[in-house]
Formats: C-alpha cells, sequence, structure tokens
C-alpha cells in the first residue's frame, strides 16, 4: 500500500491495518473513530464487555502502531462502553497517555422523558502515542491562540505569600501622585513607602502578597519588556506584557451545541447536535440512509485541535485515519477544513463493505455497500466544498483489501 492524499478503503479494518504498518507506521498525526457499541436494548454483542473488547482492543494495538510521536486518537463512545472503552485505552496506550474524556452534548430534541436521566450526551476519549518526554507534557491540543492578552493579574489564592520588589519606573499606577505607606487590601502589604511621580514609580518598593510569579521572575519578565499596572489603592497588580506575548486557549472538556452557548472552533464555526448532523446528510444524499451519523462540525472541530507546540502553529498538512468510517463525515471534515484555511490534511477511510438491510431507504435507492453510500457523500461533499473555496483537493482513490 502506497503512501498517497486521500484514500477510501473497502475492507475488513483489522487486515487494512495489519497492511498499513507497510508505509504508515508512526506517520498518522490523528485518528477519529466512532466504533459499533451497545446502546440500550440494542445489543450489538452478546456479551457486552468480552465480545466487544475481543472486536476492539487488536484494532486499537495495530492503530498505536500507527500514531506518530505527537499523534492523538479519539474515540466516540456511548456510556454503556466508556468505562471499558477507557480500561483497554489504559492498557493499550498507558494511563500516562489519558489526555482527557470529553462531552458532548449530543442532541437538543427531547422526546418522551426517561425513568431517572434522559441521555442527551456522549463521550470522547481522547489518547496521545506520546504525552509525556524527558519529564514535561506536550501540548498537542489547542483550541485557539489569544494573541491580544493585554495583562493579568500577578496575584494567586493558591500561592505562597512571596515578597517582590519592583524596581524605580516598572510601574504605572492609575492613582493621583503622592507618597503611599500602605494599601487598601488584606491581600497586599506595602513593605515600604512608594513615591508616585508622572504615574510611576520613583523608588524600589517592595509588596507582600500571594503571587503566582517570584521575585526572580519578575525581573525576567522586567528584561523581556513586560510592565507591570496598578489600577487602585488596593495595590492589585497586573502584568502587562509586551507585544509578542500571547497564550494558549485549551478545548474544554464539555462540547455544547446549544445555540445559546455553544463550543466555537477557531473558525468561529459552532460545534452542532446529531439531529442537525442527520438532517444534514439527508439533505446532501438527498435520503436518509444512515440514523446516526456524526456532525460534520464535530470532526472538523477535532481536527482543528491538532497544535505544534514547536512551531506553535496549528498545522493543516497530515493525515487523518478513520478505520469506522460509516457515512464518511471524516472525510467530509476534512475537505472542509482544508477549504478554510487552504490546508493539505489528507485522510484514509475504512469501511467493511457491508450490505444495507433489505427494505432501508438504501437498498430501495440502490446501494449495494455501505461503501457505496460513504464513496457517494464524499463526492457530493467535495462539490459542497469547493463552492466555498474551488481551489481545495478533493479527489481521493478508492482500493479494496
Amino acid at each position: 500500500m502506497k503512501l498517497c492524499k486521500n484514500l477510501y478503503i473497502e475492507g475488513d479494518n483489522i487486515v487494512v491495518l495489519k497492511k498499513m504498518q507497510e508505509q504508515y507506521k508512526n506517520k498518522i498525526r490523528m485518528i477519529y473513530i466512532d466504533p459499533p457499541y451497545n446502546t440500550g436494548n440494542d445489543f450489538v454483542y452478546k456479551d457486552s464487555f468480552k465480545d466487544w473488547a475481543d472486536m476492539i482492543t487488536p484494532r486499537l494495538e495495530l492503530a498505536r502502531e500507527l500514531l506518530a510521536d505527537d499523534g492523538v486518537i479519539f474515540i466516540s463512545i456511548g456510556e454503556e462502553e466508556v468505562d471499558t472503552l477507557k480500561m483497554i485505552c489504559n492498557k493499550v496506550f498507558g494511563k500516562e497517555n489519558f489526555i482527557t474524556r470529553f462531552i458532548y452534548e449530543k442532541t437538543q430534541h427531547f422526546g418522551r422523558q426517561k425513568l431517572n436521566t434522559y441521555s442527551n450526551a456522549e463521550y470522547i476519549l481522547c489518547y496521545a502515542r506520546e504525552l509525556i518526554k524527558n519529564g514535561k507534557i506536550k501540548e498537542l491540543l489547542a483550541e485557539g491562540v489569544n494573541a491580544n492578552l493585554l495583562d493579568a493579574p500577578l496575584y494567586n489564592a493558591s500561592n505562597r505569600v512571596t515578597e517582590v520588589v519592583f524596581p524605580a519606573g516598572s510601574v504605572k499606577f492609575n492613582i493621583k501622585d503622592g507618597i503611599y505607606t500602605k494599601t487598601t487590601s488584606k491581600k497586599y502589604e506595602l513593605l515600604n513607602k512608594v513615591t508616585i511621580k508622572n504615574g510611576l514609580n520613583s523608588n524600589d518598593f517592595t509588596l507582600r502578597f500571594r503571587s503566582r510569579w517570584s521575585a526572580k521572575t519578575v525581573i525576567e519578565e522586567l528584561k523581556k519588556g513586560t510592565t507591570f499596572w496598578v489600577k487602585t489603592e488596593s495595590f492589585a497588580v497586573r502584568a502587562v506584557y509586551h507585544e509578542e506575548k500571547s497564550t494558549v486557549i485549551a478545548p474544554k472538556q464539555i462540547i455544547f451545541t446549544n445555540p445559546k452557548n455553544p463550543t466555537l472552533s477557531r473558525f468561529g464555526e459552532r460545534v452542532t447536535s446529531s439531529e442537525t448532523a442527520t438532517a444534514e446528510l439527508e439533505k446532501l444524499l438527498g435520503g436518509k440512509y444512515f440514523n446516526y451519523p456524526k456532525a460534520v462540525s464535530l470532526i472538523s472541530y477535532l481536527i482543528s485541535l491538532i497544535y505544534d507546540e514547536k512551531t506553535k502553529t496549528f498545522p493543516n498538512d497530515f493525515t487523518v485515519l478513520d478505520f469506522f468510517s460509516g457515512s464518511g463525515t471524516t472525510a467530509h471534515a476534512c475537505m472542509h477544513l482544508n477549504s478554510l484555511d487552504n490546508g493539505k490534511r489528507r485522510f484514509i477511510l475504512v469501511q467493511k463493505p457491508e450490505s444495507p438491510s433489505k427494505n432501508s431507504p438504501a437498498a430501495k435507492k440502490g446501494f449495494k455497500t455501505i461503501c457505496e453510500i460513504g464513496i457517494e457523500r464524499i463526492k457530493k461533499a467535495g462539490e459542497e466544498v469547493k463552492q466555498i473555496n474551488p481551489k481545495t483537493n478533493t479527489k481521493f482513490t478508492i482500493h479494496s483489501l
């Protein structure tokens, strides 16, 4: 199997994953899968623990070998199997490589209420191939970068009390010029008098408070161009960063889909619910051929989280693998993101050519396998993203194993 740009593979995923070891070992930056699992009374596997575990474990072991050292895997899973899956993933990837358990608000539509609880969420487990290196946690995921951070408080209630010296001219004051010998806040103790002239301290002064920075760090930050700011007589000092200062925004554990408080990607697109996903796919294909397709916005959001801490950028030239591809949402998401930032993300989708049930809408439409539906979806999705950005690469190769 040769390396290529976009690939759709028809075949048993365990066979495909074994074959991929030849060319793709340690080359996949991200894996997303939505494996089948037991829901409610619909038991896909007779033994809900052993059969399902026997199915998923060897596939995850092979998938791990494909991940790059900075690669991550996202796995959608329901409440019924999440604990089983976490136990398996801890064994396959290692507990130390667990990043988080995302909670996806999958629905905004509530029909007949069930007793005690109503399931409106599912989980997405996230593991790294190698989360810790040289004793340091890698920064592999980010929702965005805040380059507009101007100032931040130095006070941190959880830190121990520290005496910090602020050199003359290093602090800007928004209070009247004059001589001050104490503060109006119990959190800050002024240890010597300070003279403020033209809005700046004309002498060194020392504050005792619970600082998130040590006295040494304050001096180091001053050398970088950071200054300090006091707005009131409480002397609640804040750090004003130099122009190049920015902060990485970490993704939140809960992925909201409610329009009033949605999770937004760094492209400003909100993550939508499963109902929206079903409606969008039905419109795209002209029929309802999948009951629970994943939202393009959800997978796009997850892919957009990939972050490179070395370059402090969001890479857009890597391969995403989905070996339970179903309706082909992952391919759609990759192409959609590429249309937004002229990216070169590549997808590899794997799907067993299973036949739809005899009287299903898909069978009546003439689709002989799930693969045929997935391929049709990718083609139509390609036409859709071309309207956003005509330069987007939507070509893919179909391969059978």
